[in-house]
């Protein structure tokens, strides 16, 4: 590697902390406008890409204890934003799934999010948009195995002090 890209790629992992950092508060934001805590819209999110999903799923990537996650689903069920229904794999479990209406309501939240970053990737070759979907993807993926990591090497998920054997 050259200098130059020892530079860029030291630049780039101490960016990353801060671009993740605004993320957050631009959800929690949301979240005010929304009027609800940040972890109900931060749990629509995963019913929309994990659905259909089991209560227990939604638990485990919200990491949070059955009963926390089962308030949770009643609260966005009461403001119309997931239902629930028998799985169609095994009748005697329930699913959950977003209410597209209500899921497009809140998109419009991240419709100027989505425009600025369709100008800045408009100059992008094919191949520039390509390498940023899988880098995309593959941060997602690494989030998702340190968040699974965290959550059994420290403290126990849905709780705030983990219990000793």
């Amino acid at each position: 590697m050259t200098a130059s890209r020892d530079g860029l790629l030291e630049e780039l992992v101490r960016e990353m902390p801060w671009y993740i950092s605004a993320s957050m508060r631009f959800q929690m934001a949301v979240a005010d406008q929304l009027d609800m805590p940040l972890a109900d819209v931060h749990a629509i999110g995963a019913l929309v890409e994990f659905e259909p999903i089991g209560a227990a799923r939604l638990a485990e990537l919200m990491g949070m204890t059955s009963g926390a996650v089962t308030r949770l689903v009643d609260r966005l069920e009461r403001g119309g934003y997931v239902r629930r229904s028998p799985d169609p794999a095994d009748r005697r479990r329930v699913v959950l799934r977003a209410v597209p209406e209500r899921v497009a309501e809140i998109g419009r939240y991240y419709a100027s999010m989505g425009e600025s970053w369709q100008r800045q990737l408009a100059d992008c070759s094919d191949e520039q948009l390509r390498f940023l979907v899988e880098f995309l993807r593959r941060g997602r993926d690494d989030t998702q195995r340190e968040t699974a990591r965290l959550r059994s090497d420290g403290r126990a998920h849905g709780t705030r002090r983990r219990r000793e054997p």
